[in-house]
């Protein structure tokens, strides 16, 4: 008996330290000793609207190719536009409808190198055109939708899905558990696999009280298309996983010190907690986004001076805390990609500009 319970110890021992991802540890302060430093901008162009041509509503998600074309994702405005690496309009590719090559609503998108996949969120369809629009194929998706298209990897494409607890009658109001799977499916749409699982917390509502539910951890990521790594934030702490697509398995972990932001709390949110006994949030969440520039990792934190800008980390695909600095903005960061860095920014009359820049850093 006692040599069956130290060999299921000894097992219990072996499998914890297979399956338990250190976590490296970095400390405040990172290796480049001109830390802290603010970096400005140079524009090189701008994008603005074009009366009886096209008009931004909400403009979402960009992208360039390798010769420079910029696409920009504006479901709200019915756009999916492609412009000229000089910022000229080129056309819409955005085709309204539920026919084939038609997009009912909202939709995600990647860039391939002659062709381009969308995700129709509502239709559950992916949708192949190349890059002067023409349509080539489609097909819906046979299991549920996906909840976030992550990009294209070698002959994948790459989503996320919420996988919600089972049960409809929740008896209470509380903070639940909510799986984010990683899946892989080939281009053609006929083979998909799990690649991982992540998890993180959403507050959902009772359903005598309507049930519903509030987001509380994040989840954001970006996927190096030439090493099949996708970095992943999944909670309100300072953390980001390293998940290679490749393995389907996480193999780095790393975050670190890091001064929190005190959560302003609105009305609103004042009222909602009342009703539904929701929880506080303290602080913001440490990460808002992850971006790639020149190969290494850029966070996006929730430090923000009115003077400096924007705090951003820097570390490479080690885990190692390279650099941090302040990316004075006149607007939101929207994008980065390659060696540029695309700012937003709406009047108050709603008119968005959208400017091309280059960082000027002597470092």
């Amino acid at each position: 008996m006692r040599k069956i319970v130290f060999r299921l110890l000894l097992f219990l021992i072996i499998t914890s330290v297979m399956y338990t991802q250190e976590i490296i540890e970095n400390p405040k302060k990172p290796l480049n000793k001109n830390a802290g430093r603010t970096l400005k901008l140079v524009e090189e162009l701008r994008i603005t609207d074009q009366p009886g041509v096209f008009y931004f509503r909400s403009p979402g998600d960009l992208k360039i190719t390798k010769d420079g074309h910029i696409y920009i994702a504006d479901p709200y405005g019915n756009n999916f536009i492609k412009f000229s690496p000089n910022g000229e309009f080129l056309k819409n590719l955005y085709k309204k409808g539920e026919g084939p090559g038609e997009i009912q609503d909202y939709f995600g998108y990647t860039l391939s190198l002659n062709k381009i996949y969308i995700y129709d969120y509502v239709k559950r369809k992916i949708i192949v055109i190349d890059h002067e629009g023409n349509f080539l194929s489609e097909y819906k998706l046979v299991t549920e939708g996906y909840n976030d298209f992550l990009g294209i990897y070698k002959d994948w494409l790459v989503f996320m899905k919420d996988v919600w607890p089972p049960g409809i009658d929740r008896k209470t109001s509380r903070l639940y558990e909510i799986k984010k799977e990683i899946i892989k499916l080939s281009k053609d749409g006929k083979t998909s696999e799990e690649n991982y699982i992540f998890s993180n917390k959403y507050f959902l509502i009772a359903s005598s009280l309507g049930g519903g539910a509030m987001s509380w951890d994040p989840f954001d990521s970006v996927l190096d298309e030439k090493t099949g790594c996708l970095y992943v934030s999944t909670t309100r702490e300072y953390l980001i996983n390293m998940l290679d697509l490749n393995k389907g398995e996480v193999i780095r972990s790393f975050r670190r010190k890091y001064k929190r932001v005190r959560h302003d709390m609105s009305q609103r949110e004042e009222d909602f907690i009342k009703k539904y006994n929701g929880p506080r949030k303290k602080y913001e969440i440490d990460i808002e986004r992850l971006h790639l520039y020149k190969g290494l990792l850029w966070v996006e934190t929730s430090t923000k001076d009115e003077k400096r800008g924007i705090m951003i980390d820097v570390f490479n695909s080690k885990g190692q805390f390279l650099d941090n600095f302040y990316l004075a903005l006149d607007g939101r960061l929207m994008s980065v990609q390659d060696n540029f860095i695309f700012v937003s920014k709406s009047d108050e009359e709603g008119n968005y500009i959208i400017k091309k820049c280059i960082i000027e850093d002597e470092n």
